[in-house]
């Protein structure tokens, strides 16, 4: 059984944090495709990246983890900043989306190993990955504090809150939080302005609420599929994880290497 902390943090990734993907449809319609055809093909290989992830993740699970662990770090540590040119915004991805993976993990071990064996089969390799990224982090601090007098008050201050989300509250309540209320947010205030340049509200939000009740039926449908073949426990965990993952790939691919560059934003 899920305890009712995570039960409500699982809920809040689900209902809150997980939709802030849903505006890649509007994206999706931004980009420079003029042909309906094509962009017929850019929908059917945006859902062909997502699946080919989670076959990967049956097929190989320990390296399909720790690869959406390292994915999820740059992911997190981009968003969370303003678009900038550089090797440096790379390493502030790293070690801000690094507090949150590899902080998370630490400081509640035994909570966040019990999660990992629903995910994978051998944890081992996955906290070896861990452990190595946490020391690369630590090797990068010197170069954040020479550096710190290029973040602003308001970005040093969201780090120290980060670090007391990780360290005082259990990982998927300090998950849920961060990706809902820092993550999710900072991806809206991005992207929506730029949006709203190019199409209308009404638009935004029916492709939103579109793709958003298309990713949550879609885990219901699969839900209902395997929910008399599998502990119920573990099929809620990797239904809401594999899902990121494969939700995360082509969002990150989308956004992160395409929109916000080209936007810079």
């Amino acid at each position: 059984m899920i305890d009712k902390i995570n039960t409500i943090s699982l809920l809040m990734i689900i209902l809150i944090g997980l939709p802030h993907g849903a505006l890649d449809g509007a994206v999706s319609l931004c980009l420079e495709i003029k042909k309906k055809i094509n962009k017929i093909i850019f929908l059917i290989l945006y859902v062909l990246v997502a699946i080919i992830v989670t076959l990967l993740w049956i097929l190989f699970p320990e390296i399909s983890l720790i690869l959406f662990l390292l994915i999820s770090i740059f992911h997190f540590g981009l968003g969370d900043f303003e678009w900038s040119k550089g090797y440096s915004k790379y390493l502030l991805a790293y070690i801000n989306g690094g507090i949150v993976i590899f902080g998370i993990s630490l400081f509640n071990y035994e909570s966040t190993d019990n999660i990992f064996k629903f995910l994978a089969n051998d944890t081992g390799v996955v906290w070896s990955f861990i452990e190595y990224g946490t020391f690369l982090l630590i090797f990068l601090i010197p170069w954040f504090v020479i550096n710190i007098s290029n973040l602003s008050t308001f970005q040093i201050l969201r780090i120290f809150i980060i670090c007391l989300l990780v360290i005082f509250l259990p990982p998927l309540l300090s998950l849920s939080i961060y990706f809902c209320f820092i993550h999710s947010l900072n991806h809206f205030m991005r992207i929506i302005p730029a949006l709203k340049s190019q199409m209308s509200s009404t638009k935004i939000v029916n492709l939103f609420i579109l793709f958003t009740f298309a990713s949550w039926i879609l885990g219901y449908l699969v839900f209902n599929y395997f929910s008399g073949q599998v502990n119920q426990t573990e099929l809620i965990y990797k239904i809401v994880f594999i899902g990121l993952a494969a939700l995360t790939v082509p969002h990150m691919l989308l956004i992160d290497l395409y929109f916000r560059p080209k936007k810079e934003i």
